[in-house]
């Protein structure tokens, strides 16, 4: 009887292994473009079924690229040009902006470009018919909404503002306060991150000991514009586009932080490229070579002629609270590239937000030559 029970445990256990196993993948929505070589290739979120959909120039850089909320139009920056390509086959060329080097946007429609102009001057341009319409807003800002809901978002030394882009100069403020750097609207633009001066309590829990810092913070673009510490030095890179979610770099570590309650998940080693949609998971760029996103003990500097000793590796913030870390001006990335392309060979990765905090990011594509972007 008992050897009887002993085989029935062991073919349940059996049949609920094969069940497991003959289980289909999870569907991940979506695809990704990438740059490899003279080409940019599209595939799905595991890096499959791989594509070519444009050639590019011998050693192109490519540095960012964005698309649309329904995934028409491709977005790119190559060697500092801005240009873009419809995502309907159609072609397989990009075609140049008459951007500067400095910041654009593509429209959540995917209809038009915000950029600014070899002038200095921001501009809109039409995708669909090439006109080029100035607008008098500083560089940096976003075109949010769509269809009779769109609507110019910008920062300048005196506060954030709004307005239609067909009359920019009667604007609405809609925060009192504008941010030190890192300005970035949400899709719809209602809400908008950036980093401000502030301070941060020092010492024992509970302490009333404060020092200056200057954090991110998330606020909503009201009139009133209330902000909310999120993570210490992170720097934004792209909200998701049903604008829940933001991929920010926190210096060595990539994260997606929600925007409304400020709880994050990192990954360190790794450098943020482009987030979902709905913001469950981020493309990563990370050492070809990486066997473990552990960090490297750091060495603290000594006397000349002393052995250094190894400091112990930093503790990586698993969620929810902003991080006290010690930071200085090299930590923040210029708003001109948000953050830089990581030297070296690259691989590109897929970080997924739910799960456990231990999980690693899964290696999507083993070479890369740039930057990557999510594809509705």
């Amino acid at each position: 009887m008992i050897h009887r029970v002993a085989t029935l445990v062991l073919v349940a256990a059996l049949v609920s292994s094969a069940a497991v196993s003959a289980a289909p993948a999870e569907d991940i929505d979506g695809n990704i473009v990438f740059a490899r070589g003279t080409a940019l290739l599209k595939a799905d979120p595991r890096g499959k079924t791989e594509t070519t959909i444009a050639t590019l120039p011998a050693k192109a850089a490519v540095r960012a690229l964005r698309t649309d909320a329904a995934g028409k139009i491709l977005l790119a920056d190559v060697g500092g040009t801005w240009s873009w390509m419809p995502l309907d086959g159609s072609t397989k060329t990009l075609t140049d902006l008459p951007c500067d080097a400095g910041p654009a946007q593509l429209g959540e429609d995917g209809l038009c470009v915000l950029c600014r102009a070899k002038e200095g001057r921001s501009i809109i341009v039409n995708l669909k018919t090439g006109k080029v319409t100035p607008v008098d807003v500083p560089a940096g800002g976003r075109i949010a909404g769509v269809g009779a809901d769109r609507k110019l978002v910008w920062a300048d030394k005196t506060a954030v503002w709004t307005a239609s882009p067909a009359d920019p100069k009667t604007k609405k403020q809609v925060a009192k306060q504008s941010p030190l750097r890192g300005f970035l609207p949400s899709p719809d633009g209602t809400h908008a991150v950036g980093v401000y001066s502030s301070e941060l309590y020092e010492g024992k829990r509970g302490s009333k000991n404060t020092r200056p810092a200057e954090l991110l913070m998330v606020f909503a673009l009201d009139g009133e514009g209330a902000r909310r510490k999120t993570i210490q030095s992170g720097v934004p890179v792209e909200w998701s586009h049903d604008g829940g979610w933001v991929l920010v770099q926190d210096r060595s570590s990539a994260c997606i932080m929600f925007a409304a309650g400020g709880e994050y998940k990192c990954w360190r080693g790794y450098t943020a490229a482009s987030i979902a949609p709905d913001g469950k998971y981020a493309l990563l760029l990370g050492n070809r070579d990486k066997h473990s996103d552990k960090p490297k003990k750091k060495k603290k500097k000594g006397k000349k002629g002393k052995k250094e000793k190894e400091a112990p590796p930093e503790e990586e913030e698993a969620s929810g609270e902003p991080v006290d870390a010690e930071h200085g001006p090299e930590d923040v990335a210029a708003d001109e590239v948000p953050v830089e392309l990581p030297k070296g060979p690259l691989s590109l990765y897929r970080a997924e937000l739910s799960g456990p905090y231990a999980l690693s990011p899964r290696l999507v594509e083993k070479l890369v030559d740039g930057a990557a972007v999510w594809i509705p």
